[in-house]
């Protein structure tokens, strides 16, 4: 790889870990200064571009006979794939990651947190009240989410179009820059030590097509880590007294108010006994736990990684109609089934996103990756236990 871009939520760290991987790596790193490469290319002041940078169009600006975003834009993008061209270098922000499209050798990161974490943060960087940092953090998400969403559309921040997408307010930033550096030069130094004693745990959860049959194996073999998947419903099964068909029924299913909290129906015995042997199998450690809510059963336990597998719709029918041997109609069908179950599963029970970047310490795009991505979730999870 030759390009990294990061994408940022503000307060999440992006400009520190782009500082870091420049030191790491030994790559010129472009911010603020792809302004005055784009202020070349366009011959326009950078006064003026500051104006523009990561900023909504407004509306006087949409009927002007030249619009100086359309110049801003032209000139972004012959500055980023001119940076690419020359590679070894790190771009931060400005849409790059979509400027870049499917540029090969490229490693795209995303770095997101929660608001009030990011405001805390970003209050003691900069010596501001927590009321004031908490503003400022609503109006640059604002201004740029509106920036995104004209120039490259309402899905350009879906997890699914980045390599890695990282929650900074979990996953230290040191870790999450020696993860990439090492992503770029082969995966041989970010990885950390066994912590003694075990009590290493790791949650995955998954989209359907997303997690190819043997990623989990892969992953569990390569950390020295025992699977629990499928076992998990027999264990619950015979905790439960009731057979594994019947419990399949309830799976990962949404669930009312009525069946959640009537005592000794099997739905609050179900959610019981899952979230008792999620504790039980994570005091025991050195254990992979694949869905089944784990990320929020052990959300609190300083021991867990939690990680999620994403990919791009089309990657994920292709991997459906190729495992199940379906049509793409019928592929496409299960797909949002899936989806729908997992996320009413979470809303129901746990009142969380599913789909969220939030939930979890990092999400890894296995479509964009491919095998790699087993690699990248290993040195992490070495990365984050090595802390312990």
């Amino acid at each position: 790889m030759k390009v990294i871009t990061i994408t940022r939520e503000f307060g999440a760290g992006g400009g520190e870990v782009g500082r870091r991987l420049a030191e790491l790596l030994g790559w010129q790193l472009l911010d603020r200064e792809l302004l005055h490469e784009v202020a070349e290319v366009q011959h326009v002041p950078d006064a003026e571009l500051e104006r523009l940078d990561e900023k909504a169009v407004e509306m006087a600006d949409r009927f002007r006979l030249h619009p100086p975003h359309q110049q801003y834009l032209h000139g972004l993008t012959e500055a980023v794939r001119q940076a690419a061209a020359r590679g070894n270098v790190i771009l931060v922000g400005r849409g790059a990651r979509h400027l870049l499209g499917d540029t090969p050798e490229a490693l795209h990161l995303r770095l997101v947190a929660p608001k009030p974490w990011r405001a805390h943060r970003m209050a003691g960087l900069e010596g501001w009240s927590e009321e004031r940092a908490l503003a400022r953090c609503t109006e640059v998400d604002r201004t740029r989410d509106r920036f995104t969403r004209y120039f490259f559309g309402t899905a350009a921040n879906q997890p699914a179009q980045y390599d890695l997408t990282v929650n900074s307010s979990r996953l230290p930033l040191d870790d999450t820059a020696a993860v990439a550096a090492a992503t770029v030069q082969g995966l041989q130094a970010a990885g950390g030590e066994k912590p003694a004693g075990g009590k290493r745990v790791l949650t995955l959860s998954r989209e359907l097509g997303a997690g190819e049959r043997g990623f989990g194996p892969t992953l569990a073999a390569r950390l020295g880590l025992e699977v629990y998947d499928r076992e998990l419903l027999e264990q619950e099964a015979m905790r439960l007294g009731v057979t594994e068909a019947e419990l399949e029924k309830i799976e990962e299913q949404p669930a009312g108010i009525f069946q959640r909290f009537r005592p000794g129906s099997l739905y609050q015995r179900y959610f019981q006994a899952l979230e008792q042997l999620m504790k039980e199998l994570a005091q025991r450690g050195d254990v992979l736990l694949v869905g089944r809510g784990g990320s929020r059963f052990l959300q609190d336990d300083p021991r867990a990684l939690h990680v999620r597998l994403v990919a791009t719709t089309s990657e994920r029918v292709r991997r459906v109609m190729e495992y199940r041997w379906l049509r793409e109609e019928p592929a496409r069908k299960l797909i949002a089934q899936s989806d729908a179950q997992r996320q009413s599963f979470y809303e129901s029970y746990f009142g969380a996103d599913w789909s969220s970047p939030l939930e979890y310490h990092v999400t890894v795009n296995t479509g964009r990756l491919g095998p790699l991505a087993v690699e990248l979730a290993a040195a992490t999870a070495e990365r984050f236990w090595g802390r312990m």
